[in-house]
């Protein structure tokens, strides 16, 4: 059994994952969207049996407010739940210098801020299970040899496929910025600085059209990379269990997927077999390219956002999913939105031959089992 929830997290990432054999079920939970979302998360958690409210890893990918803000309220929960974590793998501040590590003495923790939140959260749990994979160090993907390769308990494999050092560095001037955005500075957020708790995006551009979208149209519009630092510095995974292979991609540039997919042992240059793909940064047109659709061989091609607050996902990165995807695509929304809601067409989804699937309410996400490729 391999399952991947998509929960319902805003236009944040929530992903909930499920593997194992027989009644031995191993869990991951990957992000937990915004604030708001979490009494959905902490609802799901309290349905399992109070012995079973153990997470082999929890991944906080990196600090913006709609991956960060439930794992905030989770993390401050977990003793009142019951809920454990056998690891917590989280870039923190001292890890955006090359060779930081967890440091080991207890007044010595936090980064250049005091009261950063998440960082005093994550020793209270237990500094011993941060990044204890890597002994504490940064979770990143080295210049040259193999990708590293972790195991989970259960027979889980996850890959590192980003960050790189570059893009550590990169968010090294602004980490302070990027933990306002996120909201990990108590009582930051006022009335005249509430908007700085929000990233970046490029500006949304109007389509012209009446009636179904142009998939060809959209996906010829010039693709201009993203270069937000705090996306940049996302950790994502290939996460293989079974046999199959889900690309759980966070907010990470293409670039920099691209660049590990090639390193990955024998991929001689052509595509990438994976049963599931999470689309970068919500289906965002500045982390969905061309070159990294045509580097995959998938049909199932996921998108977490219902659309507040930069409109995502974007015509155009789901356009280059039906033009370059290989044809027979499924799409599968974890919210049915305006910004969506053109795909479900019946016309457009036998002119381009793909699929277009969505929950039955906002409440639901979504639910994809690899290991019975189906959605339900």
């Amino acid at each position: 059994m391999y399952r991947i929830d998509l929960l319902p997290a805003e236009y944040g990432d929530a992903i909930w994952l499920e593997y194992g054999q027989g009644r031995r079920i191993n869990r991951l939970l990957i992000d937990c969207g915004t604030a708001a979302v979490y009494p959905r998360i902490r609802e799901r958690i309290l349905a399992l049996p109070e012995g079973q409210r153990h997470f082999e890893l929890l991944l906080v990918t990196h600090v913006d407010l709609d991956h960060i803000g439930g794992a905030l309220a989770l993390l401050r929960d977990s003793a009142s739940l019951g809920v454990s974590f056998g690891e917590i793998w989280f870039n923190g501040y001292m890890h955006l210098s090359p060779g930081g590590v967890v440091p080991a003495a207890a007044d010595d923790t936090l980064g250049p801020l005091q009261g950063e939140e998440l960082s005093d959260l994550i020793v209270a749990h237990g500094r011993q299970c941060w990044n204890a994979v890597v002994r504490g160090g940064a979770l990143l993907v080295p210049e040259e040899g193999p990708l590293p390769q972790l195991s989970l308990p259960g027979g889980m494999r996850l890959t590192l496929l980003s960050p790189y050092q570059e893009q550590l560095d990169a968010l090294r001037p602004a980490w302070e910025a990027a933990c306002r955005k996120a909201g990990i500075v108590p009582g930051v957020a006022t009335a005249d600085d509430a908007s700085r708790l929000e990233e970046d995006d490029a500006a949304p551009e109007d389509d012209d059209l009446l009636g179904d979208p142009d998939p060809e149209q959209l996906a010829a519009r010039p693709y201009k990379a993203d270069r937000a630092r705090p996306n940049g510095s996302s950790i994502a995974l290939l996460a293989e269990y079974g046999g199959r292979r889900a690309l759980l991609t966070g907010d990470a540039f293409a670039e920099v997927l691209l660049a590990s997919l090639a390193r990955l042992p024998g991929n001689g240059g052509g595509r990438l077999a994976v049963d599931a793909c999470k689309l970068s940064h919500h289906g965002s047109r500045g982390n969905t390219s061309s070159e990294l659709v045509r580097a995959l061989h998938c049909r199932d091609w996921l998108v977490s956002s219902n659309g507040k607050q930069f409109r995502h996902p974007d015509g155009e990165a789901i356009a280059r999913v039906l033009r370059d995807g290989g044809g027979d695509v499924r799409l599968h929304f974890n919210y049915r939105s305006e910004f969506n809601e053109m795909w479900s067409s019946s016309a457009l989804q036998r002119r381009h031959r793909y699929t277009a699937s969505y929950p039955a309410s906002d409440a639901g996400g979504i639910r994809l089992d690899l290991s019975r490729r189906r959605l339900r």
